[in-house]
């Protein structure tokens, strides 16, 4: 959707300042009759027309964001010095390092997010806003021909610090989403091999009556294991795969230590 803004003066640089810091947007730069500004805003869409997106969908979003807000802020770091302003390949690359920027924060805008991602998201779209500013700042300095930008570089530092803070609490929701994924089954043949390791290790020897006994409790062990529901303990499935990932993690090849975990976590949470 483009909104159109007519012509807009600057009678001195304090005041042009401050002018700048009131656009917000995404301003692509064009010369039509008339100076016209050329504000550019993401197409309106319907209610309940967001896109869903997984965890990883937003990780990956926010990751974009982030490394295209300091490639951005490369670019325009490179304005301090002499007349770079005013050269004509740093204006492009800048309003192409910009773009790139609005494409992501488009797609943030457009994305609904589970629940428990929310509050991170919200964090990234404050940063994204700050990106929006910046963004504003600078291409309305370049289409005035007047280098009145200073401020641009506080959005940027302040969007780079909120999208690298929301980054991380977007990974640290995801780890805590995968570990409550549904786990994979126990494979026989991976089993066995597995079976075999921890009672060698444990008994020293391939063979004789200990490590027969070994193996029979590591396979009564992966009974247990395959028959333990989260509906027969009672337990919400989350946490249940929670747990079971856990464990499967800490005991990758000793099913009775495993089962032992399992018990212990279950136990622990139901007060069982």
């Amino acid at each position: 959707m483009l909104v159109m803004a007519g012509t807009m003066a600057v009678a001195a640089a304090g005041f042009g300042e401050q002018r700048l810091q009131s656009v917000a947007g995404s301003i692509k730069l064009k010369r039509p009759a008339g100076e016209q500004l050329v504000i550019v805003k993401p197409e309106a869409r319907a209610p309940g027309s967001r896109m869903g997106a997984t965890g990883a969908d937003l990780i990956e979003l926010a990751d974009q964001l982030l490394e295209s807000g300091r490639a951005a802020s490369a670019v325009l770091d490179e304005s301090r010095s002499g007349l770079t302003f005013f050269e004509g390949g740093w204006r492009r690359r800048m309003l192409d390092a910009l773009a790139e920027i609005d494409t992501t924060r488009f797609s943030l805008e457009l994305v609904e997010a589970p629940e428990r991602y929310r509050d991170a998201l919200a964090r990234v779209t404050d940063g994204a806003r700050e990106y929006q500013l910046a963004a504003g700042i600078v291409r309305w300095a370049i289409r005035r021909d007047q280098p009145v930008f200073s401020r641009a570089f506080d959005h940027m530092r302040v969007g780079e610090r909120e999208v690298g803070a929301a980054l991380g609490g977007l990974r640290k929701v995801g780890a805590v989403e995968g570990g409550e994924g549904t786990p994979p089954s126990i494979d026989p043949f991976t089993a066995s091999q597995a079976m075999a390791g921890a009672c060698r290790a444990y008994i020293g020897a391939t063979q004789g009556a200990d490590y027969d006994r070994c193996i029979e409790r590591q396979q009564a062990a992966v009974q247990a294991i395959e028959h333990r529901f989260s509906f027969t303990e009672r337990v919400e499935e989350p946490a249940f795969n929670a747990i079971r990932n856990r464990c499967r993690e800490e005991w990758p090849r000793d099913f009775i230590s495993r089962d032992r975990c399992e018990r212990q976590a279950i136990g622990d949470l139901t007060g069982g």
